[in-house]
C-alpha cells in the first residue's frame, strides 16, 4: 500500500469525520500507540488510539463507544467485531477487519470500498481514493462484514426517521371527515377530542413503564 502523502506529523485533537477512509492503530517514533487516519489521499497520526479515537468523537456528540457497542449488537443480533455508528447525524459507520483490542485492526468506513477481491487467502481492498490495500481475511468474512456495516447504518436510517411500527398495532390512523354543523362551523373539535386521547393515551403507558421499568444487562 503506498501512499503520495505520509505524514509524520502527531495530532493531537482530532473527530472522524466523513472522509475518512479508514484509520489503524500504529506505534510513533516514541512507541507510543496512535491511530494512523487516511483521509481522502492524505494520512496523518494522532495521538490516540482507535479505540479512544472513536469514544472521543462519539463523546464529542454525546454518546459514548460502550452505549454504540450495545446498541449496534441489540440492532444486529451479533456479539463479536460489531460495526459502529460513530456519527448517526452524518451517517458514519466503521467496521473492523478484526479483534479491535489488536493494534493492527483495521477500521474501514463502507462508504470508501469500491471493490474487493480474493488474493489467496487475503483480500484486495478498493479504495475511492485509488489506492488498494490487502487485508489478512479470507474475501467471504470480510465481505460479510461490510455487509453488516451497510445493513446497521440503512436499519439505523430506516429506524431514526420512521415511527415505531407498535404505534399503529395499537392505534391505528383515523380518517375524519370534517362536516359543516348547523352554527356554520366545522366540526374540528373532533380532531382536538382524538389528541386528547392519545395524549391521555401516551401519558398512562409512560406511568405504567416508570412503575415497571426494563432494565438494561450490560453482560455479552
Amino acid at each position: 500500500m503506498r501512499f503520495k502523502e505520509w505524514s509524520t506529523i502527531n495530532i493531537k485533537r482530532y473527530f472522524i469525520e466523513k472522509k475518512v477512509i479508514l484509520m489503524m492503530g500504529e506505534y510513533d517514533q516514541y512507541g507510543k500507540p496512535c491511530s494512523r487516519i487516511m483521509a481522502g489521499k492524505t494520512t496523518f497520526l494522532v495521538d490516540k488510539t482507535p479505540l479512544h479515537l472513536l469514544d472521543d468523537t462519539l463523546q464529542y456528540i454525546g454518546f459514548d463507544l460502550r452505549g454504540a457497542i450495545i446498541g449496534a449488537k441489540s440492532v444486529l443480533n451479533k456479539t463479536m467485531k460489531c460495526p459502529i455508528k460513530v456519527n448517526p447525524y452524518q451517517g458514519i459507520c466503521l467496521f473492523p477487519s478484526k479483534s479491535p483490542n489488536k493494534i493492527d485492526c483495521i477500521w474501514f468506513n463502507p462508504e470508501h470500498i469500491i471493490n474487493t477481491k480474493a488474493t489467496g487467502t487475503k483480500t484486495e481492498v478498493e479504495l475511492s481514493n485509488g489506492h488498494f490495500i490487502i487485508v489478512d481475511t479470507k474475501l467471504a468474512p470480510f465481505n460479510e462484514k461490510l455487509q453488516k456495516a451497510k445493513h446497521l447504518k440503512r436499519l439505523a436510517i430506516e429506524r431514526g426517521t420512521h415511527p415505531s411500527p407498535i404505534h399503529y398495532y395499537l392505534e391505528p390512523p383515523k380518517r375524519h371527515q370534517l362536516l359543516k354543523e348547523k352554527s356554520g362551523k366545522y366540526n374540528f373539535g373532533v380532531l382536538e377530542e382524538e389528541k386528547n386521547n392519545k395524549d391521555n393515551w401516551l401519558f398512562d403507558n409512560f406511568l405504567s413503564k416508570e412503575e415497571h421499568p426494563v432494565g438494561l444487562s450490560l453482560e455479552h
